[in-house]
């Protein structure tokens, strides 16, 4: 691993070390009733702080890739966010043809999240073979 990904792997990962514990901090806050209201509301979103630190490590990350990285990358993120989207979609036709079960938004960049790892191993394998 070179420096450049050491110092991304290092930024990424203290970011989503902060996700973690704002996360748990917000939701216990809540959830013991210490607050209610607009101050729950606004604890609930706290965890979006360190996410958006995290995506702009991401992005400052891949500004300073090579082309071919940049590409695979930009590839993984069209193919996860096609996939989610998709199949968001057509969950939405489906439940509105079915009783399915209600599925929440916060698990959409998850999705997304997962579905490009996923995706950028196949197309790093691809490339590489």
């Amino acid at each position: 691993m070179n420096k450049e990904d050491r110092h991304y792997a290092m930024h990424f990962g203290g970011a989503m070390i902060a996700y973690s514990l704002v996360l748990v901090g917000s939701i216990t806050a809540i959830r013991n009733g210490e607050l209610s209201g607009w101050s729950a509301g606004l604890a609930s979103l706290t965890p979006l702080i360190p996410a958006f630190f995290a995506l702009r490590v991401f992005m400052l990350h891949f500004r300073r890739l090579d082309e071919f990285r940049q590409r695979l990358i930009a590839e993984s993120i069209l193919w996860a966010t096609g996939i989610v989207g998709f199949a968001c979609f057509a969950y939405g036709f489906l439940a509105g043809a079915v009783e399915l079960p209600e599925i929440g938004l916060i698990w959409v960049l998850p999705s997304i999240c997962g579905v490009f790892g996923i995706a950028h191993a196949i197309l790093y394998w691809q490339a590489n073979r």
